[in-house]
């Protein structure tokens, strides 16, 4: 009994982006913002239009969208700051402003923690001084989040301005968004909305490095290339591939932050018999169980690092590559 209660806790950990090397509160004791407090910032939301994002209707309000401008032919590679934890350092206007961010494509969402927003001049986004909610399906932790610009951020000399993303009304924790890493502590969520806007970025855990390219195409080794696959969109989801459940086509979510190695909704099994992403074939998956039609199967990071894999969003495709002995 006790095995098949902690699968069930451990698999609602992965939907709500939460499962880690971790399981503790980042960044020390978590204080959500009284919403008196809230609102004298939130009083002087900025219009998105200033910053060249859009403005659409929804059924309670209005949303937006947009897109972070990267200076063009530049290239970036980060140090991951611990382990095999994607967490990268960025810094903003000044040497001075520094934080460490999670690159987690699997969130289709950018994330900031409060007091770090303020650090880096976050400016809330709204109309008619309206502030702009979230409104996505990802689990916060009981703390509201509203549209933000900063900016901006820059990885060595590779420059991203006027970045739209959430920031969380609370201090010292980004809740479950930070998916329970404690160590280096995580300031910000890297979500496909920011990731897309690069021409491709690659995760080399062996060398413990992330590349970034701004506009320079990515050209795979081709004597290391072990498969292509496509990316499919999945809405309200982040980054997802092409891939197969024992022959089974189905698009897979790739989660570089979670430390499992598969997960689904559809059956609950101890390993999967095959997963397949593009033509690279995993046998004998450990498999966690996801909530039943929550969410599409997530490959974790534990199945995705034994590879170089590249991610570049303008050709819509991930390549796969071994790791030169």
């Amino acid at each position: 009994m006790k095995l098949i209660r902690f699968s069930i806790i451990a698999a609602g950990a992965v939907l709500a982006g939460c499962v880690s090397d971790d399981a503790t509160i980042n960044g020390g004791e978590e204080f959500l913002l009284p919403e008196m407090q809230q609102n004298t910032y939130l009083s002087h939301a900025k219009m998105p239009q200033h910053f060249g994002f859009q403005v659409y209707a929804v059924k309670d309000g209005v949303a937006m969208s947009g897109e972070a401008r990267l200076h063009p032919n530049h290239l970036a590679t980060a140090k991951i700051l611990k382990g095999s934890v994607p967490v990268i350092e960025l810094e903003g206007r000044a040497n001075r402003f520094k934080l460490n961010a999670l690159i987690d494509p699997s969130s289709p969402s950018t994330w900031m923690e409060f007091g770090k927003a303020q650090e880096f001049e976050a400016k809330f986004l709204g109309v008619d001084e309206v502030a702009i909610p979230y409104r996505g399906g990802y689990n916060t932790g009981g703390a509201s989040a509203y549209a933000a610009v900063v900016s901006q951020f820059r990885i060595d000399q590779l420059f991203m301005e006027n970045i739209p993303l959430y920031v969380r009304m609370a201090l010292n924790s980004l809740g479950p968004l930070a998916r329970g890493v404690k160590v280096p502590n995580v300031d910000m969520i890297m979500g496909w909305d920011m990731i897309k806007t690069f021409e491709y970025v690659q995760f080399d855990f062996d060398a413990q490095a992330i590349q970034f390219s701004s506009s320079i195409p990515y050209v795979p080794h081709q004597d290391l290339l072990m498969t292509t696959a496509r990316i499919q969109k999945q809405p309200g989801f982040g980054l997802a591939v092409e891939g197969a459940i024992f022959g089974q086509s189905t698009p897979i979510l790739l989660d570089f932050a979670g430390a499992y190695h598969f997960a689904r909704g559809d059956v609950k099994v101890s390993q999967t018999k095959q997963v397949s992403l593009g033509e690279v074939v995993y046998r004998k998956v450990p498999t966690m169980l996801l909530p039943p039609n929550s969410s599409p199967p997530r490959a974790g990071r534990l199945m995705l690092e034994k590879y170089i894999i590249t991610v570049c969003p303008r050709l819509g495709v991930v390549y796969f590559e071994r790791v030169p002995m």
